[in-house]
């Protein structure tokens, strides 16, 4: 009896889920968290029972009918529904319900960062713990007016204050950036100004001991000692942001300075950063062997360098995602066992949407999680184009050519991965990327290594003095490269249509480069037709 073929492209996909069985659990779950954010609400004992009924099917169709549709069609079901459980199960607390009149009412609150300066005022989020004297709970954003006390005020502060309490600004029109929205998906539901005079510090209360605000402390403890180096401003700002992830001493020009150069990723500790970490650990156990109980060890250690510095840095959606990843990357050393990238991205995905599944619509996140997609779809596809310094790595007259050749292709595909959000989100696209990428990202490590040595020396002299060397060559180059003719591309109109065909047009492409589909190409071709037609269409 014979037996219908299946198709390559299923067979691909097949595959690729055999490899990455989380994948299709991530893509399920962020499907359903799509659903509860823009759908109208569902009774959560309904989602319940979908959730249920999809795990009994799962159970039927693996023991009794043994179908693999069946069991497919069931896992879609039952991690849809959970992604959209979450969704209600994660709603922020009202910590104004039931109070009617909330003009001038007084709040006990204490505040979860350290301030951060703008223009006029300090803004940081703070739990509110009691109104009008009445417990309760849920977060609010405050506006608090600059003054030299506001300026004093650290994470873990507790503060009485009189405010009013107003709804964030909220816009129906989709190219509108909906404030109310985004505090939202941040737990917050409400925001406030607080004028000069109508806020003091409660000492009374103790301060908060838990192990998030003592390494907040910490961290400002450590951008007080940077500070204290001699360092010129814009130096001072960068070792901050790379080091610690503290980006309120980084001025504008810097920003524009390092966005024009294609590598604004260093100014906010990223995957990169934790990466380097976890190698820098690495190396300095250099004298481990490759027995199981020296392997333990040094993923023990490594995993304990990895969180605190995620901890320390303030523990971003990007820093988050690479913790997770390396940790399961380093659990599977300890084991002794390869695992699948692609998986372990998948897995920690999962994990965030289990813990905060709005985390799913963060900008920081989507660029994350995009670029390292690309760079495991692309990397190696693309080094293989060159089958001669990839035959070649191991000789010493081409091992120089086949390195660079690898960083191209890693700096390519993660810029691949991220352009379409890039474009929708920044409308902007740094020319020259690769040079900055092959020449200061490569370096990120050696400076990562020397600043933390600054710290742990309590800045002597020559490695102070090594310091600023780093960081004046990178603000040389960065400073080069901005100013090149047409670094940065600026006001590139990007929509919802043309981000899905992006999303297409790459999606075709991955299948031309690692499926060797010869159908994929016209596909292609004609993707990036469609493209360019309906943004001529639309700019007319």
């Amino acid at each position: 009896m014979s037996h219908k073929r299946q198709s390559p492209l299923l067979q691909f996909v097949g595959l690729l889920f055999q490899r990455a069985p989380m994948f299709r659990v991530a893509l399920a779950m962020a499907f359903g968290i799509l659903l509860g954010e823009y759908l109208p609400a569902v009774p959560i004992w309904l989602l319940c029972l979908v959730a249920v009924a999809g795990v009994g099917l799962m159970s039927s169709s693996t023991y009794l009918f043994q179908s693999n549709a069946c069991f497919t069609l069931s896992l879609w079901l039952t991690f849809v529904a959970m992604g959209w459980l979450l969704v209600p199960l994660h709603v922020p607390a009202d910590p104004f319900a039931g109070h009617t009149q909330l003009r001038n009412i007084a709040l006990r609150v204490r505040l979860e960062e350290t301030p951060r300066p703008t223009t006029r005022c300090y803004k940081v989020p703070a739990q509110v713990s009691a109104v009008a004297g009445n417990p309760t709970r849920g977060k609010l954003m405050l506006f608090i007016a600059r003054d030299s006390l506001a300026a004093q005020l650290r994470a873990g502060d507790c503060l009485q204050l009189v405010a009013t309490p107003r709804l964030p600004r909220g816009w129906d029109d989709i190219h509108q950036f909906n404030y109310r929205r985004y505090l939202r998906r941040h737990g917050i539901l409400w925001q406030s100004y607080v004028a000069q005079g109508c806020w003091h510090q409660d000492t009374s209360t103790a301060s908060p001991v838990g192990l998030r605000f003592t390494l907040l402390r910490l961290q400002q403890r450590l951008v007080e000692q940077l500070r204290s180096f001699a360092l010129t401003p814009r130096q001072q700002a960068v070792a901050e942001a790379l080091l610690l992830g503290w980006r309120e001493d980084v001025d504008l020009p810097t920003q524009q300075q390092f966005r024009g150069a294609g590598i604004a990723h260093l100014l906010c500790v990223s995957g990169l950063h934790v990466g380097v970490m976890a190698l820098l650990v690495g190396s300095l156990l250099f004298f481990l062997g490759r027995r199981r109980w020296h392997c333990i060890v040094r993923g023990v250690v490594q995993l304990v360098a990895v969180w605190f510095f995620v901890l320390l840095t303030g523990m971003a959606p990007a820093t988050l995602r690479a913790g997770l990843m390396f940790s399961l990357m380093i659990l599977g050393g300890m084991l002794l066992q390869r695992s699948s990238t692609l998986n372990n991205l998948a897995t920690s995905a999962v994990i965030i949407f289990c813990c905060a599944p709005m985390q799913l619509f963060d900008v920081g996140f989507q660029l994350s999680y995009a670029a390292l997609l690309g760079i495991v779809a692309w990397h190696r596809p693309l080094c293989a184009l060159w089958p001669w310094l990839v035959d070649g790595r191991t000789h010493p007259a081409r091992w120089p050519l086949y390195k660079l050749w690898q960083w191209t292709c890693l700096s390519t595909a993660a810029q691949l991965g991220t352009l379409p959000l890039a474009l929708f989100y920044f409308h902007q696209f740094p020319t020259y990327f690769l040079i900055a990428n092959l020449t200061i990202v490569p370096f990120a490590g050696l400076l990562l290594a020397t600043a933390l040595l600054t710290l742990l020396l309590g800045g002597a002299s020559w490695v102070v003095a090594l310091l600023r060397l780093e960081l004046g060559a990178v603000d040389g180059l960065t400073r080069w490269v901005s100013g090149l003719p047409g670094a940065l591309l600026e006001g590139l109109y990007c929509d919802l249509p043309m981000l899905f065909l992006m999303v297409v047009a790459l999606l075709l492409f991955t299948l031309l480069l690692r499926g060797r589909y010869l159908w994929a190409l016209p596909a292609l071709l004609g993707c990036l037709l469609l493209l360019v037609l309906y943004r001529v269409v639309v700019c007319q």
